[in-house]
């Protein structure tokens, strides 16, 4: 074979050498993105599905599901767990309860069942908000199950009253998690 005949197979060998590492280059590349974008649709989906186990067990939850129709309905009774009922329950029981100062009840007093019921409300909201910090969940998979009741929180004189036992009692991630609803005030920027 002659040089030149050589030279240009080796060139040619080169050529295809090459041609074909950026090929696979490009392949491997366009895989790595396809396992990326799954790996996002599969991180999505098991927030989404973690966002729903949460909902879950705080609507499961009886003192918490009690704390939410308190804040829906006035004149209610509930089972208090031992079985027993309380008495009728309104808006304004609620809020007497909720009070951080002289928080003294009389014996057969619905008060301790009512902190009781918003203790397990506000920890799950503690825990909600500790998820969304952590990536965990995303904020808008809870949202819309707890817009409504946290408007009826915001009114004036509830306000109030859940910010004072909110802040007396230590609850510093409901706190912050209530400050992302647009009704409870300014939202918050979403936390990295």
């Amino acid at each position: 074979m002659s040089p030149y005949a050589k030279d240009l197979f080796q060139v040619a060998a080169w050529a295809v050498a090459i041609i074909g590492g950026l090929i696979a280059a490009f392949k491997a590349l366009a895989e790595f993105r396809r396992a990326n974008d799954q790996r996002r649709e599969d991180m999505r989906w098991r927030q989404a599905e973690m966002a729903k186990k949460c909902l879950d067990e705080i609507v499961s939850d009886n003192l918490a599901g009690a704390a939410m129709k308190m804040l829906d309905w006035t004149g209610l009774t509930y089972d208090r767990g031992d079985g027993g009922k309380t008495g009728h329950i309104d808006h304004n029981d609620r809020r007497a309860a909720l009070r951080t100062i002289n928080a003294v009840f009389a014996p057969g007093d619905d008060g301790p069942f009512i902190r009781d019921a918003y203790d397990a409300f506000f920890d799950g909201f503690e825990r909600l908000e500790h998820f969304v910090r952590i990536n965990l969940i995303i904020f808008e998979d809870v949202e819309m199950a707890f817009r409504y009741y946290v408007e009826k929180m915001a009114a004036a004189e509830d306000r109030r009253v859940f910010n004072s036992y909110l802040e007396t009692y230590g609850f510093k991630l409901a706190q912050d998690f209530l400050k992302r609803f647009a009704s409870w005030g300014a939202a918050q920027p979403p936390l990295p």
